[in-house]
């Protein structure tokens, strides 16, 4: 593997700058709250119980109408006894939301680096 030394310089250029655009990245402050959440989330247990249970019920459901099946009334009370605790449980709620705004951080600059203009 080339090391920095021997890298062309237009290479070279390019790995800095995409350090740069690491490191902004990392410091952005969408980032920054982002991974304040997921440290108090990886400290809650109920909580990522709570955020386990919500994404395997939400794949369940997706995969349930895509196939063209109905959604059972069982699953319907599972999702609204659910509710209930992630209304009881803000942390998850606030989790979702720093998670969501991560994800939209990099799919903007992703989207970007596709398509510059």
């Amino acid at each position: 593997m080339n090391s920095p030394e021997h890298m062309p310089d237009d290479i070279q250029s390019i790995i800095d700058k995409a350090k740069t655009l690491s490191a902004s990245i990392r410091s952005h402050p969408v980032t920054l709250r982002y991974n304040v959440c997921r440290g108090k989330m990886n400290n809650d247990r109920s909580a990522q119980k709570l955020y386990t249970d919500l994404v395997t019920l939400g794949k369940e459901l997706n995969e349930t109408i895509s196939s063209g099946g109905t959604v059972e009334r069982q699953q319907t009370t599972e999702y609204e006894m659910m509710q209930r605790e992630l209304e009881q449980n803000p942390l998850v709620k606030e989790f979702i939301r720093c998670q969501k705004e991560y994800l939209e951080l990099l799919k903007r600059v992703i989207e970007k680096i596709k398509n510059p203009r």
